[in-house]
């Protein structure tokens, strides 16, 4: 981007927008990108491929998005990030246009860039994401462990001993509980099985959530 070459400045939607004449012949206009945006190339290997960002989608019938540019690898993560000079880069597609003409076609394909942008990303599902068992299943693994004696566990609960037979013969019935059953049950669950793995098992799962490395 030579500023000699600038004919128009401006702000969409807060991002920076700039148009050149690039000569007698071309244009070309520049979209700022943003951190938190559908990026338009892969932060793993600064390329176009397996990205979500639509190129196709992103241009017009006058304007070609041709590039980005100003994205930066960093050698701390290892990745390419966005910077502050970091754009969009679109080429009008018929040479020798009137200057208004081309501005036209610029601003529209500047839309459409932008569009693409503020697209939202579905983050795909882990293909084997752990389960992470709710009450109920808490409550049912714990009756339903022949280890587990009911006697000792009605005293130590205050549950009477048959409701946790029935319990036991038919797990179902634990979906009608009382709530405070079932927080007595869980934490007797937590006590004879808990372990470090379901504290794993829910931490890798926030991270699928959430995006975390």
């Amino acid at each position: 981007m030579q500023k000699q070459d600038m004919i128009y400045e401006d702000f969409m939607e807060d991002r920076a927008i700039k148009m050149f004449k690039d000569d007698e012949l071309n244009y070309s206009v520049y979209v700022q990108v943003f951190t938190t945006d559908n990026l338009p190339f892969s932060p793993i290997t600064g390329d176009k491929k397996h990205i979500f960002f639509d190129y196709d989608q992103a241009a017009t019938d006058g304007v070609a998005i041709s590039d980005v540019c100003g994205n930066k690898f960093n050698q701390v993560t290892q990745k390419y990030e966005v910077t502050d000079h970091t754009y969009v880069v679109g080429k009008v597609v018929k040479q020798s246009l009137p200057e208004d003409k081309a501005l036209l076609l610029m601003k529209k394909a500047a839309h459409n860039i932008i569009a693409e942008l503020n697209k939202p990303v579905l983050m795909s599902k882990m293909k084997h994401r752990p389960h992470i068992m709710n009450d109920v299943e808490r409550c049912t693994q714990l009756l339903t462990d022949e280890s587990v004696d009911l006697g000792t566990l009605s005293k130590e609960t205050g549950i009477a001993e048959d409701t946790l037979l029935s319990y036991r013969d038919q797990p179902d019935l634990l979906k009608n509980a009382y709530h405070i059953e079932l927080k007595k049950l869980v934490a007797k669950y937590f006590e004879v099985f808990f372990n470090r793995n379901e504290i794993e098992r829910f931490r890798f799962m926030l991270i699928d959530i959430v995006g975390l490395t």
